[in-house]
């Protein structure tokens, strides 16, 4: 059930953006400058270790369909319309990240999900946080993952 629980959480949104990306678009209808979004999320983990499970998936859509929207702690990634961090991207001396958006967005997916079998590793703690044109939307922090509470949620913006 774990594991179906991790496919459905990394593929769910990029299958979203992707049919709402493809649909065409009535001319008429086109959104302004204003109706894009300026998006800035913040992810720490702390204390994760190689048995655990951490999955942050980040996922925009343009009206123009650009393929740099992205920038990691000041770094633009080049041509990637989504950003994933695991566990891999924790277990090191970075324990947070800031991914911006580069352009406003129309819209933006994500998902998260946090578990701890408790095998090893008793806890670790993580802290989410989405800012949309500078309002804070989403404040979850220092939040327990354990054996028996995880941190799964997925949030369209």
């Amino acid at each position: 059930m774990k594991n179906l629980k991790k496919v459905l959480f990394t593929i769910l949104p990029l299958l979203t953006l992707t049919v709402l990306s493809s649909c065409k678009k009535d001319s008429n209808n086109t959104p302004g400058d204003s109706e894009n979004k300026n998006f800035k999320f913040t992810v720490t983990v702390d204390g994760v270790e190689e048995q655990d499970y951490v999955s942050f998936v980040f996922v925009g859509a343009t009206l123009d369909n650009a393929k740099t929207i992205w920038k990691v702690n000041g770094v633009t990634k080049n041509n990637e319309t989504g950003i994933s961090l695991g566990k891999n991207d924790f277990l090191g001396a970075t324990k947070t990240y800031v991914i911006e958006s580069t352009t406003p967005l129309r819209l933006v997916t994500t998902s998260q999900q946090c578990l701890n079998p408790g095998a090893n590793n008793p806890s670790f703690k993580i802290s989410f946080k989405a800012e949309v044109n500078g309002d804070v939307v989403t404040n979850d922090q220092n939040i327990t993952v354990t054996s028996t509470a995880d941190y799964t949620h997925k949030y369209d913006y």
